[in-house]
């Protein structure tokens, strides 16, 4: 199956311990991850951000790497613009949280696992679960 992370749940699970990384551990080993252009570029932007690029620093890491593990641990999904016309027929204040259900829609997940409260106010869309990572843990834990 495949489970789409937003990106602050999906930043979290890579830079730290705790229930994110604990979510991203258990997808990789029994589901897919999947991306698409708009979530790896969101994602390379978020981390190239001043406050990341201390931790990465302090970490002896780098954000090519992480991004290059992340695209080798992933699988690369094409967004047709029906699902992107579809996607915009949703209520949502942020509309850059839209990526993630397109996303979700172009590789049939049944799951988004999320930390922001304009996703989880959905709370399901298109058939689609949006929970937080607790939830999700305690579903599948």
């Amino acid at each position: 199956m495949n489970i789409v992370f937003d990106t602050n749940v999906l930043l979290s699970a890579v830079l730290w311990k705790g229930k994110p990384h604990q979510a991203l551990a258990f997808v990789l080993q029994n589901h897919t991850l999947p991306q698409s252009k708009d979530t790896l570029s969101e994602f390379k932007n978020v981390l190239s951000r001043n406050k990341f690029k201390r931790i990465l620093e302090g970490r002896n890491l780098s954000k090519d790497s992480i991004v290059e593990s992340l695209i080798e641990t992933s699988t690369l999904y094409e967004v047709p613009e029906s699902i992107k016309t579809l996607s915009n027929t949703i209520k949502i204040e942020d509309a850059d949280d839209l990526m993630f259900i397109e996303l979700a829609l172009s590789c049939y997940s049944k799951l988004i696992i999320s930390g922001d409260d304009h996703l989880l106010s959905l709370k399901k869309v298109f058939g689609i679960d949006i929970l937080t990572v607790h939830d999700f843990l305690k579903l599948n834990l």
